[in-house]
């Protein structure tokens, strides 16, 4: 049984390296010119990008210590890293090359097969009130690619605002792991956790008013960090009730004839003289907030992650049920 001193050796080091990473990677991304504007700020300042690196690089202690302290030895926290280093190295190529949006997810169906390869023998997923659902192999075949592709990309479109991405990938990361650790799946809790603090760590930076923001990199990390944990813990209904603040704010953008090119089409949000934000003619979560009630950034981003942790709570609460 994994002790509460392994998850605090595991989460502390993973914290205190993805602090320091993003701490010294804000410094050397402006000093290298890899940098996104602040749109949502009146001076739009140069802000340093890829800050998600410093998540992608504590996954390999966290690959180590998971290992060192899962008893017994579980091939699913080993697949999980190495499918969560994958998405981040299609990340770190989006942000320094960029990837169109076709070739992305296909990219990351096959960043997938490590996890597919870890779970092939299941055939189904909890349901609640329903029980079990049996699948066959529609689970490790279809949903799992499904799922890890989906989530990273909801995560990667709900995204912009100073602490909001990594605020997500915080949250969202902390209660599927939660609920892995109800369930009694103490070695994928343990690594979650520690992901989790990698995000927390980078969040500390990325918070308004940021010093770096977590790129395609952090984002698609987020996504997938959410979706590998509910997956391999088998806390998929978990894993679908925290993604859908992303899941809302994906339909909403979908209804545009354009999804993909609403800025280019429309502009970026406008900044008001008194500092609140007027959104651009189109539909998205974020943009409901402020149509319905003059709103700042940083009240903004709260709204949006107060949301987040209200489906974070129902998910505790269903998994709960779901164990009696």
């Amino acid at each position: 049984m994994t002790s509460l001193f392994s998850f605090a050796f595991v989460s502390i080091p993973a914290f205190l390296l993805s602090y320091f990473v993003a701490k010294y990677l804000s410094r050397r991304m402006k000093d290298a010119g890899i940098t996104g504007k602040d749109v949502h700020k009146k001076d739009m300042p140069e802000v340093a990008e890829m800050g998600g690196l410093s998540v992608f690089f504590s996954l390999f202690p966290i690959l180590g210590l998971s290992i060192l302290f899962s008893d017994p030895p579980d091939i699913r926290v080993a697949a999980s890293i190495v499918t969560l280093i994958l998405v981040g190295l299609v990340g770190i190529y989006d942000d320094l090359r960029g990837l169109n949006h076709r070739l992305k997810p296909t990219l990351v169906v096959l960043a997938s097969i490590p996890v597919i390869y870890s779970l092939i023998g299941r055939t189904s997923v909890d349901i609640p009130i329903a029980g079990k659902l049996s699948v066959g192999l529609l689970y490790p075949l279809v949903a799992v690619p499904l799922a890890v592709t989906t989530s990273s990309n909801f995560t990667n479109i709900l995204a912009g605002l100073n602490g909001l991405e990594t605020g997500i990938g915080f949250l969202g990361t902390a209660t599927v792991s939660l609920c892995a650790l109800l369930k009694g799946e103490s070695s994928i809790a343990l690594l979650g956790f520690g992901v989790s603090s990698a995000f927390l760590g980078l969040m500390l930076l990325n918070w308004y008013p940021a010093s770096i923001f977590p790129g395609d990199t952090g984002t698609l990390l987020s996504g997938a960090s959410i979706a590998v944990i509910g997956l391999t813990a088998g806390v998929e209904f978990a894993a679908i009730v925290v993604s859908i603040p992303a899941a809302i704010d994906f339909s909403l953008k979908m209804q545009n004839r354009n999804p993909f090119k609403q800025r280019s089409s429309f502009g970026d949000t406008k900044i008001m003289e008194v500092g609140t934000l007027s959104p651009p003619p189109y539909p998205s979560l974020s943009h409901a907030f402020m149509v319905v009630s003059p709103i700042k950034e940083s009240s903004l981003v709260k709204m949006l992650l107060l949301t987040e942790f209200l489906y974070c709570v129902i998910a505790v609460a269903v998994q709960l049920f779901m164990l009696g």
